[in-house]
């Protein structure tokens, strides 16, 4: 008896057999246009179960991120569908004419999707967005961590979708690893920098190209002018939205030496006005990750930090109370690992260019939040700080935006999506030559060789490095 076939190879195969061709506009739209009914209309349902999947998320953290911004997305491609996918005409070189040529995006055919837990929906369907817009067949992979959120995904997509337009499929660590061991046309990936290296790795082997979403460590830089509260309060922001557990949330912020003081004033005074009450945190996802965060903080304390108590909410369960760390050390956990939680290390500087050189020390990170009001030096600082994306006075936003590509570099992640990136980075763009029998290259290249032609070629070339000594 024939072995059964295992649902995520099933799910492929259907999906590949229709890949077959480009989608029409019209397609490409109809998809697009059910995606967007599906997330209006299921929009209570995803706040619910992922509050539940949580233990508490704040109503309005879910209908922000997971909802509107992927909402936002699926609109913007709608709107922009058709100018991207135009053919792009291109000029050939001289020799050719009087060719002509063009580039134009293809569907890539089946790409795959692995979502991570803190945004489910977002992060699963943003992507979707993009994949739809470029004419693909999809297999989506949710996280275990949510079940109930990737049950209701399941669910809602199998509903308004055919198996063979988008697949999700959900489970644990194996069905992702099945996932990245497909012969998949591409693979996007949002998580960790260490599980992202082994997706990487698995992907190689069928030569599938990757775009890699992960994290780091990144920093939140106030410059001495800027005013030490407008600063705190927009950190807090970043650094408490869904309870830490943001990829680009600021990981650790450098101030003036001396100032550290006043800053983990104003930082209170922002959570006291942020949150002053217990239901507008949320909860850490698991209990392991709280009981990291716990370790952490004792870790530093034992090495010499001062630990300050940002908002005490001692509220039991896995809601932590925010909390910030001084006299911080490289030598600390909370300086070695991204802390994806209500945790924030504060380094002090004696000099910007001190302060530029020791974030250039480590690792690229996915964000960078520099705080000055003056635009020029703005400008300079940002010229010397490499990172994914930046944000200039703010933290977070510069993710809503899907005029921008978001996206890593180094440990970060590699490749970007959003808006016209995210279409681009699901497509191939083909080369396309309509030769003309008229262009004069046909004589240069065609047999018999030699004589007249070789002595041409002579001459083409010592123009051409004439030319560039001039």
């Amino acid at each position: 008896m024939q072995a059964p076939v295992p649902p995520v190879q099933r799910a492929y195969d259907r999906l590949k057999q229709a890949a077959v061709g480009a989608p029409s506009f019209d397609a490409r739209d109809d998809r697009l246009e059910r995606l967007e009914r599906l997330m209006v209309e299921r929009r209570d349902d995803f706040v619910r179960t992922i509050s539940e999947d949580f233990g508490r998320r704040a109503r309005v953290e879910t209908l922000s991120t997971d909802v509107l911004l992927t909402v936002d997305a699926i609109r913007y491609a709608r709107r922009h569908l058709r100018e991207w996918m135009k053919r792009r005409p291109v000029r050939p070189h001289p020799f050719f004419l009087p060719s002509s040529a063009y580039v134009e995006h293809r569907p890539r055919g089946v790409v795959g999707i692995i979502a991570p837990w803190n945004y489910p929906v977002n992060l699963a369907f943003g992507p979707l967005a993009a994949a739809f817009a470029a004419g693909n067949r999809v297999l989506v992979k949710p996280s275990e961590l949510t079940p109930k959120t990737s049950a209701l995904m399941q669910d809602a997509i199998a509903e308004r979708f055919s198996a063979d337009e988008v697949a999700v499929v959900t489970g644990g660590a194996d069905v992702a690893r099945a996932v990245t061991e497909l012969p998949l046309d591409a693979l996007l990936f949002t998580g960790s920098t260490a599980v992202g290296k082994l997706v990487a790795q698995a992907a190689a082997k069928n030569l599938t190209p990757v775009t890699l979403e992960l994290g780091g460590k990144s920093p939140a830089l106030v410059h001495s002018s800027f005013d030490l509260a407008t600063a705190a309060e927009r950190i807090v922001l970043g650094k408490l939205f869904n309870g830490g557990q943001t990829c680009i949330a600021p990981d650790y912020a450098l101030v003036p030496r001396g100032s550290e003081g006043r800053f983990v004033a104003e930082l209170k005074k922002a959570v006291a006005r942020g949150y002053p009450r217990l239901d507008g945190m949320s909860s850490l996802i698991t209990e392991r990750g709280h009981a990291r965060l716990l370790a952490i903080v004792e870790d530093a304390r034992a090495k010499g930090a001062r630990v300050e108590t940002l908002g005490d909410f001692s509220p039991g369960g896995r809601v932590m109370s925010p909390v910030a760390l001084l006299d911080v050390t490289d030598d600390m956990l909370a300086m070695q690992e991204e802390l994806f939680g209500p945790v924030l290390p504060i380094e002090t500087y004696d000099s910007l260019d001190g302060a530029i050189a020791r974030i250039n020390a480590r690792p690229h990170p996915l964000a960078f939040y520099y705080f000055d009001d003056d635009a020029l030096r703005a400008d300079e600082v940002l010229s010397k700080v490499t990172s994914g994306g930046a944000c200039v006075n703010d933290t977070l936003v510069h993710f809503a935006q899907e005029t921008l590509p978001f996206g890593g570099v180094g440990a970060s992640g590699l490749g970007a999506y959003h808006g016209r990136a995210g279409f681009e980075t699901f497509s191939h763009a083909r080369s396309v030559l309509m030769a003309s029998r008229l262009s004069p290259a046909r004589r240069l290249l065609a047999p018999p060789l030699g004589g007249f032609i070789e002595k041409a070629l002579e001459v083409l070339v010592r123009g051409a490095s004439a030319l560039q000594r001039r």
